[in-house]
């Protein structure tokens, strides 16, 4: 039986170049693409860390495109 996620899951379809499934299948195995959700959402992570959090609409004066 598959280990539960611990956050919800969305299943979305993702073209990922055959030379880096290759290289991620090698290195780690059978279940591989766990370890790329974690890649993709420790990067995930690190974005909404650099974004500052808008909390009023006073702070949308702030923001400058």
């Amino acid at each position: 039986m598959p280990v539960r996620a611990d956050e919800t899951l969305r299943r979305v379809t993702i073209n990922l170049y055959d030379a880096d499934c290759t290289t991620f299948a090698d290195h780690y195995g059978h279940g591989w693409s766990t370890e790329v959700r974690a890649i993709i959402h420790s990067h995930a992570n690190l974005i909404r860390a650099s974004v500052p959090q808008r909390q009023t609409l006073g702070d949308l004066d702030d923001y400058q495109t």
